[in-house]
């Protein structure tokens, strides 16, 4: 292939760690390998509707004849693939949908502090110290991308309540949110402190959303957990700020 021939890939995908969100003149990808951000724009953006299954309309200008022909956009897209945010391999990849979560619905905090109807057991000091030590060890020696997965996994062969009792959700993060004042901080840990409460929430058959989104003017990052209208650990109005790139 030469060097400006970046038109002759019949097709590509979108890698199976990578999770993309749709801004007006950007897309912004999540590489959960890497755990790193990147964002594309440009020719490149407008080349990768025409061969990547799924990837998010360009809008209706169409590439100039320099653009077909640019080199730049070759390179770009060899790199993409290089980097492995994209692949030739449709078994290793997946469409290039963006994620789709309605952090709008979002409506209501849980604010108390204190548990009301259920105190603290011993068994919920066990399931928190649990729920942080495994997802420091998966963050530490394995990769977002296995913390994640771990939150898919526990979804998939978990018990589920056919019934949510919010009152006991809001003891429950209540119960954490005061363990947790003993144990770390949640200031600037916002991944790890959504992470563990995931995991936390899951040993009493609750799972709720875990939550990544990016907002890029200006770029800020942040993960939260969210239950229908209800978020777990912020606010509706912080959450709202950013559009979801991730959501599990």
């Amino acid at each position: 292939m030469s060097e400006s021939d970046w038109h002759s890939y019949e097709k590509l995908w979108l890698s199976a760690n990578v999770y993309l969100c749709r801004f007006s003149s950007t897309v912004v990808a999540l590489d959960l390998a890497r755990d790193c951000y990147l964002a594309i724009g440009g020719p490149t953006l407008k080349a990768l509707a025409e061969v990547v299954q799924g990837w998010p309309d360009a809008g209706p200008e169409s590439l100039s004849e320099s653009e077909q022909k640019s080199a730049e956009i070759s390179k770009s897209i060899r790199q993409l693939i290089a980097d492995g945010i994209l692949t030739t391999e449709q078994s290793q990849g997946k469409s290039a949908v963006p994620t789709l979560f309605d952090c709008d619905r979002a409506q209501i905090a849980l604010i108390p502090n204190v548990a009301r109807a259920r105190r603290a057991h011993f068994g919920d000091v066990l399931n928190f110290l649990s729920a942080c030590i495994s997802t420091l060890w998966l963050l530490r020696f394995r990769s977002l991308h296995a913390a994640v997965e771990s939150v898919a996994n526990r979804k998939g062969v978990g018990n589920r309540r056919d019934a949510v009792d919010m009152q006991l959700v809001a003891d429950l993060v209540a119960i954490f949110r005061r363990l947790r004042s003993f144990t770390f901080t949640g200031r600037g840990r916002c991944l790890f402190h959504a992470l563990v409460l995931v995991s936390f929430l899951s040993r009493y058959g609750l799972h709720p959303k875990f939550v990544m989104g990016v907002m890029i003017d200006p770029w800020a990052a942040h993960s939260w957990v969210q239950m229908d209208e209800y978020v777990l650990d912020g606010t509706p109005e912080q959450v709202r700020f950013f559009t979801p790139i991730l959501a599990i």
